[in-house]
């Protein structure tokens, strides 16, 4: 498999598609988390507070129905982006996924995102 086709194959599209990101702090050590979602034709934006973009993402997929635990992380330079694959979990269902982008924090979210689109085409394959 060649790396063009591995991302395809891990970091593909589905029902939820991310428009923007934004992270800004706030006190306490957390940050403010803002992302743009599509999911099938809506359009919509959604907050979480966390204590990094990690899990404030988290949290997002969990309110837009879209849950997906971590269950490994492995993150690497390939190309000049850095390049998070992750093992996500729903379930009891697991599904790795891969999201690639400028920063640490970019890439985990695209990641998390593939994930979320991974599970919720299992749950459509009853798999």
């Amino acid at each position: 498999m060649t790396w063009q086709e591995f991302t395809d194959e891990y970091s593909r599209g589905g029902t939820i598609r991310l428009g923007s990101f934004s992270a800004v702090p706030c006190s306490g050590d957390l940050v403010e988390c803002r992302a743009t979602l599509a999911i099938a034709d809506r359009i919509m934006s959604r907050s979480a507070v966390a204590a990094g973009p990690v899990g404030a993402m988290t949290s997002i997929l969990y309110d837009v129905g879209a849950p997906v635990q971590i269950v490994r992380l492995h993150q690497r330079v390939v190309d000049g982006l850095v390049t998070t694959f992750l093992l996500c979990e729903h379930d009891g269902r697991q599904a790795w996924a891969v999201g690639e982008g400028a920063s640490s924090d970019e890439a985990n979210v695209h990641a998390l995102v593939a994930g979320a689109n991974r599970l919720l085409e299992s749950d459509r394959a009853g798999v």
